[in-house]
């Protein structure tokens, strides 16, 4: 049971930390092949997946007829053999999403996106989501599984959209030397020695599990899980808790 709970949170993290995945619908136009193609996606707190496309797509096109669909995310080799990473396919039905379901999600979606603000003016961008049905996930060698819906959604938080956006607005405006602290420190590996302090690193989300920080042009994910006996923060309090010890930790490296 550990070991499968374990594979929950690296495919979770797996998908946090690559926000481009491959799209993979039922072509219309080539009778029924599979199609792939590539978009910004995002999780939601519960699991599901949201991505933002055109009506005049392929995939969306795709969709109107046939709405299963197949997402898969993976690690991108830096060298050596692709087949070692981990990769993770979520499958299900997709669906354009309701006014009101994208209006609560659009702002985190253009705060980590932000270059897709501009897609707004035009009329034919519609949010869609995939109800996720079933999870694929390959962490290396030896470490494969079909997870459950169960063991993959969980629950929303018991904190709104716009809460969120306060948590991120308080970050960025009062502790701006907190999120330099903490993107240096927990993803020293990924961020540019040129990074300057505080000016160039914002908050852009909050999960349960983890934020992501922009920096440079570029999205960094730091869970909030590595090195804390914790579980997902359901609450805003227990959110400020975990910040409060990723930046004193920080601080003290």
């Amino acid at each position: 049971m550990k070991e499968r709970i374990k594979a929950a949170r690296e495919a979770r993290l797996l998908a946090y930390k690559n926000t481009t995945a491959v799209l993979s619908t039922i072509s219309q136009k080539l009778q029924g092949m599979p199609f792939g193609s590539v978009s910004p996606v995002l999780l939601t707190d519960e699991g599901h997946v949201v991505f933002y496309v055109s009506d005049i797509a392929q995939h969306a096109k795709n969709l109107d007829m046939d709405s299963r669909l197949s997402i898969t995310f993976f690690n991108p080799a830096a060298e050596g053999d692709q087949n070692e990473q981990g990769r993770l396919t979520l499958s299900g039905h997709a669906q354009r999403m309701s006014t009101e379901s994208a209006q609560a999600i659009s702002a985190r979606y253009f705060r980590v996106f932000p270059d897709a603000k501009g897609y707004e003016q035009a009329h034919d961008f519609h949010f869609w989501k995939l109800q996720v049905e079933a999870i694929r996930f390959i962490g290396g060698f030896g470490e494969i599984f079909w997870l459950t819906p169960k063991e993959w959604l969980r629950e929303r938080p018991q904190w709104s959209f716009e809460d969120e956006t306060r948590m991120v607005e308080h970050m960025n405006e009062d502790h701006a030397d907190a999120n330099y602290l903490i993107l240096k420190h927990y993803a020293f590996s990924a961020v540019s020695p040129t990074l300057a302090e505080t000016e160039d690193v914002e908050m852009v989300a909050i999960y349960p599990d983890g934020c992501y920080f922009a920096a440079q042009r570029k999205l960094h994910f730091i869970s909030f899980l590595d090195g804390l006996d914790i579980a997902p923060c359901d609450t805003a309090q227990e959110v400020r808790k975990v910040l409060v010890q990723l930046t004193h930790s920080a601080r003290a490296a």
